[in-house]
């Protein structure tokens, strides 16, 4: 009765097993999964800050500002980079996968011309495994170039005085890079410019993650300079 028991056991898992594993496989192979997500409704989550972004947005959108929390607090966009047609679709607390349910809404039906992605450093921080953040990148890229919008990645930025967290920060950057390599797209390594040894530079932060005045100072312009050499 007992191996009876073990028997049945063993089978169901192994089928619950095959079905999970088919659920994945067909998830992996849909060829738009920003529509797989879309599937779920997962905007009706984010519909208050879809309504914030889209407010405050200008009526032209050329180019798209895409993260979490350090990109949102930058706030007006066009007045850092003389510009009048950026959006700021920076959403603060957000990781790479709740980034996608607003990909749709606040960034391709705008169709601007480009679009520049940072995120990931709230993944590290929740323990979301690497690969599933590069997968979510490459969404984002994949998705983003099949509506005739340019991605321009920027490095996710390092943190304070946070050796292992920097670590996994930059094994991401790296895969980024060669894949923007590989897209044949723009990979912009802000940390040349924002860090040293230790990480983000103390007088670019406020708290170790995100950016003081002269923080967003030096992504600005860093910023001006490469737009001023995109074509539009």
């Amino acid at each position: 009765m007992k191996n009876l028991f073990i028997i049945s056991f063993l089978f169901n898992g192994i089928l619950a097993f095959l079905l999970i594993s088919a659920l994945v496989y067909e998830i992996r192979k849909e060829k738009d999964p920003v529509a797989k997500i879309n599937q779920f409704k997962p905007q009706k989550l984010a519909q208050n800050r879809i309504d914030r972004i889209l407010k405050q947005s200008p009526e032209t959108v050329s180019v798209v500002m895409l993260g979490n929390s350090i990109t949102e607090n930058g706030g007006d966009w066009n007045k850092r980079l003389g510009r009048t047609d950026i959006r700021n679709s920076g959403q603060g607390g957000y990781t790479t996968g709740q980034l996608l349910w607003i990909l749709d809404s606040c960034v391709i039906k705008a169709k601007p011309k480009y679009c520049f992605t940072m995120a990931g450093v709230n993944d590290i921080t929740l323990g979301i495994p690497l690969d599933r953040i590069y997968s979510n990148y490459q969404i984002f890229i994949d998705t983003l170039l099949s509506n005739g919008i340019i991605p321009v990645v920027q490095s996710t930025l390092y943190q304070a005085s946070n050796p292992a967290a920097n670590k996994k920060l930059d094994y991401l950057n790296n895969l980024l890079e060669a894949y923007c390599n590989k897209k044949n797209i723009l990979f912009i390594d802000l940390n040349r410019v924002m860090t040293d040894q230790n990480g983000l530079l103390p007088e670019l932060t406020t708290d170790g993650t995100h950016l003081s005045e002269q923080g967003y100072k030096v992504w600005s312009d860093k910023l001006q300079w490469i737009i001023s050499k995109l074509a539009f």
